[in-house]
């Protein structure tokens, strides 16, 4: 039980009225005549929802917003104290709404929404949709954007001192979660939500209202192994962070995105429970120092393909991991089967010990650096073979398709010195190094 008091007058808090108060005023407003209204497709159909005009302070915040949803997560995380259902509980309380309201603020500077108002000609545009309610389905952070600008000193924007806002009618939490899909997949001023708080809203949606894997790729317009993948990069980032130390912190691996995305497409492809798993805490040594190995999207799929020689040079560098009993395996894969294990299961526990994890990642970083060069090398060598391929092919175009009485013949005999003094050149250097 919580002790934060609720507002006592419509004036109490910038960030809501009470809902009697509120619904007080929705009644008194929408009783009026020929009011405005905005087009939405909702309940599916097309409809016509009214526009009133309300002081900035009167909505509350949803709380179950797509955009914030890993962002709140971390909040709790860094913040112990608060309460755990700071986000889920009673979406009244004061406490919970100015918490969101800074989430909200977070992410309108990181996307330039705040930026974009603080411009004085840059007014509402839209209106901000609401539920019956008066919780803000749509245009969470424009309000919290607006409210902020709304108290600068300066009192350069009273324009944000009542908005227009469309209240909906009455709809299910499904019916406001298709809406809200519907909204995120246009495009206009919306910023596209980060991978994390995308695949976290969606397995908050899975809890909350039961929705499987093919209704929410339905719902966000992707395919059902796009949702899928999503869902497993999310799963490989919440163990990477408990790993670490710093469960639950998604900024640490939000622009992470294109390294998970590559660890779940090249993980699948690998057979064997002992090399999915070396392979998986090799990836989270590759994230937690990216610069060893440069571009990680490029680097981890070289990591699959060179996995045996990684194995290999770790095994070298680290000769106790053949001393792993089987007791020891038997803990990480839990299958009684690993006292003949192969060594990437040995070099799991390596590859997860915080004192060996770096001088691992250097050696990974090694292999990867000599492959890249053996590719060059292999390039650079045939380079000769190819060039000379490409001559002949053209010089036998010319002889099929050039001798003909209407060629141009200026020039064609130079040319020709040109080409058999090449040829020369080269074959004096294969007399040269051919014997060698």
């Amino acid at each position: 039980m919580t002790d934060v008091a609720l507002p006592t007058s419509p004036t109490g808090s910038r960030f809501g009225w009470p809902k009697p108060a509120r619904l007080r005023e929705f009644e008194a407003l929408l009783k009026k005549k020929d009011l405005p209204t905005h087009r939405i497709v909702f309940q599916g159909r097309p409809q016509d929802i009214p526009i009133i005009r309300v002081p900035i302070e009167l909505p509350k915040y949803r709380m179950a917003n797509g955009r914030t949803a890993s962002l709140q997560v971390e909040h709790l995380a860094r913040n112990s104290k608060v309460r755990p259902d700071l986000f889920t509980g009673d979406p009244e309380l004061w406490d919970g709404q100015e918490a969101q309201h800074r989430l909200l603020l977070q992410l309108g500077k990181q996307q330039e929404l705040s930026k974009y108002f603080e411009n004085s000609m840059n007014k509402q545009i839209d209106p901000i949709l609401l539920d019956e309610n008066g919780f803000v389905v749509n245009g969470n952070r424009r309000l919290a954007a607006w409210r902020e600008l709304l108290i600068d000193p300066s009192g350069k924007y009273p324009h944000f001192a009542d908005i227009d806002v469309a209240v909906l009618p009455h709809c299910t939490e499904r019916e406001i979660d298709r809406l809200e899909a519907r909204l995120q997949i246009e495009k206009d001023i919306r910023a596209d939500y980060n991978w994390d708080a995308q695949a976290n809203m969606m397995l908050a949606k899975m809890a909350r209202e039961d929705f499987k894997p093919p209704e929410l790729a339905k719902l966000y317009g992707m395919k059902p192994s796009e949702v899928q993948e999503l869902l497993d990069m999310r799963d490989y980032a919440a163990e990477y962070l408990r790993s670490r130390g710093k469960t639950d912190l998604w900024s640490v691996v939000s622009p992470n995105e294109f390294a998970f995305r590559r660890l779940v497409q090249q993980r699948s492809r690998l057979t064997g429970l002992a090399r999915q798993e070396m392979f998986k805490e090799a990836v989270f040594a590759l994230i937690d120092n990216p610069s060893t190995v440069g571009r990680l999207y490029e680097a981890i799929p070289a990591l699959a393909e060179s996995l045996d020689e990684v194995s290999s040079r770790l095994t070298q560098e680290f000769p106790s991991v053949s001393e792993a009993t089987a007791a020891d395996l038997d803990a990480l894969f839990g299958d009684g089967q690993n006292s003949s294990s192969p060594p990437e299961a040995a070099l799991v526990k390596v590859l997860q010990h915080p004192e060996s994890i770096a001088r691992a990642r250097e050696v990974i970083a090694d292999v990867l650096e000599g492959q890249r060069q053996l590719k060059r090398d292999t390039k650079t060598s045939g380079y000769l073979l190819e060039t000379c391929a490409k001559a002949n092919a053209n010089l036998m175009s010319a002889v099929k398709d050039g001798l003909r009485a209407e060629s141009k013949l200026v020039g064609v005999a130079r040319q020709l010195d040109g080409i058999e003094a090449h040829i020369a050149t080269i074959r004096a250097f294969l007399d040269k190094h051919a014997a060698g």
